[in-house]
């Protein structure tokens, strides 16, 4: 088959051209594996406008995120417009997301709209699953369950050589930098976490050690490329790999960028110490909130004294820490912003990130949502969260972009709207 697979632009990032879709990457890697011509068409931080790919293809795969939506939509239709016989599949993090809704019963109108692509892929597709049935010509399957992938050293790595990896222009402490992924899924239970109601998301799973900086020399060798930034939910969730991945890494001469857990750092200050001599030279935590009120209620396993004394062990190793914090939370108060504030003053992070929370499918804020008329405007909430479902093929929604604008709609019983807003702005104004 020749398949045309397609990365929609995402106009309300400040910067489209950091890190290519590697998700997509990898499902055209396995594909271009087992006989298929594969092309991938990347619209990140270009004019989708005028496509050129029609009739070139038997099928197009489209990716996407929630926020992503309206411009897939976008693509798809001006697609149907030229050849309306073209034959459509869509998967990614929107698709997987609402797929889950979907066997819940859960009523919601991006259902039907995803309804409109020939098959909704939810879940994983790198495994021989996605290639079998394209042999077979199956395109009209409708909603898919993908196979999960359970050993992701069987998984071939990623061919880089599908995108154009000099268009993407990260840079850590002065050095080119690329993405990498070397665990999948999260233990954790965070209610705002889109990924809790989703199985690839929850379910963890991780490349050995020798997987891992295998990778990463190829991509030396062929890129020149020694920074990392690493796209594991955590990278400290397995102490025991943990240890043995930064004893082999501390004998390479590359840098890297990555998220941890409070409270793994906590439980285990000397993987800090496994860290710095690995080449981490920045440790990000979703800190999330000051108020221990809000960390129980949202069920983030920390705690604001937790929160502190790994910020101190980070940076008592002399690593640049980065703090994730946002505001809107489910019941939250003036008083309860106001300990964030007070947290982000004391702790003095390297620097952090202020965002909105924004309910997204595959979240139990957004999966378990119930009618509300408490006030006009908002038709749900959630213990307290008051907020709109949108309709993602249409509607614009997303946490934090250009100019720190924000397309997030909520409300709790004691802060609106604006208010949130405007204080997530005064927060931002900190750094």
């Amino acid at each position: 088959m020749n398949v045309g697979l397609i990365n929609p632009p995402s106009p309300f990032l400040t910067n489209e051209r950091v890190f290519p879709n590697m998700g997509l990457v990898r499902v055209g890697t396995k594909l271009k594996d087992e006989g298929h011509n594969v092309e991938i068409f990347d619209f990140a931080g270009r004019n989708p406008n005028g496509i050129k790919f029609i009739d070139d293809f038997d099928v197009y795969g489209f990716s996407s995120t929630s926020p992503q939506m309206p411009y897939t939509m976008r693509l798809f239709n001006n697609l149907k417009s030229v050849n309306p016989n073209a034959k459509t599949i869509i998967g990614g993090p929107h698709a997987s997301a609402v797929y889950e809704l979907k066997e819940k019963g859960i009523r919601d109108y991006n259902i039907s709209e995803l309804e409109k692509f020939d098959t909704i892929w939810a879940g994983e597709a790198e495994t021989k699953q996605l290639s079998e049935l394209l042999y077979m010509n199956m395109f009209k399957l409708g909603w898919v369950r993908g196979e999960l992938s359970k050993n992701l050293d069987s998984v071939l790595t990623p061919d880089r050589s599908l995108i154009d990896m000099n268009f993407y222009n990260y840079n850590l402490n002065g050095k080119k930098t690329t993405s990498i992924q070397t665990q999948r899924g999260c233990p954790n239970s965070c209610t705002f976490c889109c990924g809790r109601d989703i199985e690839m998301y929850k379910k963890v799973r991780q490349h050995s050690p020798e997987r891992v900086v295998k990778e990463l020399d190829e991509l030396h060798d062929k890129y020149g490329i020694d920074s990392f930034m690493w796209y594991d939910d955590e990278v400290n969730v397995n102490p025991k790999r943990l240890e043995e991945l930064c004893d082999r890494l501390s004998k390479r001469p590359y840098q890297h960028r990555g998220f941890v857990t409070s409270d793994m750092i906590v439980k285990h200050p000397n993987s800090v110490d496994w860290l710095k001599r690995a080449g981490f030279v920045k440790l990000c935590t979703g800190v999330e909130s000051g108020s221990d009120r809000i960390l129980k209620l949202v069920k983030k396993r920390v705690d604001s004294q937790m929160n502190y004394e790994a910020r101190r062990i980070i940076g008592q190793a002399g690593i640049h820490y980065e703090a994730f914090c946002m505001i809107g939370f489910p019941t939250e108060t003036k008083k309860d912003v106001n300990l964030t504030k007070e947290w982000l003053r004391k702790a003095k992070p390297d620097d952090f990130d202020i965002g909105i929370l924004t309910p997204y499918p595959g979240s139990k804020i957004y999966d378990e949502a119930v009618p509300s008329r408490k006030f006009k405007g908002y038709n749900f909430e959630h213990k307290g969260l008051y907020f709109s479902k949108p309709d993602y093929s249409k509607e614009k929604s997303f946490y934090k972009g250009k100019n720190a604008q924000s397309a997030a709609f909520t409300r709790t019983d004691t802060m609106p709207e604006k208010y949130i807003h405007k204080m997530r702005d005064k927060i931002e104004a900190m750094k």
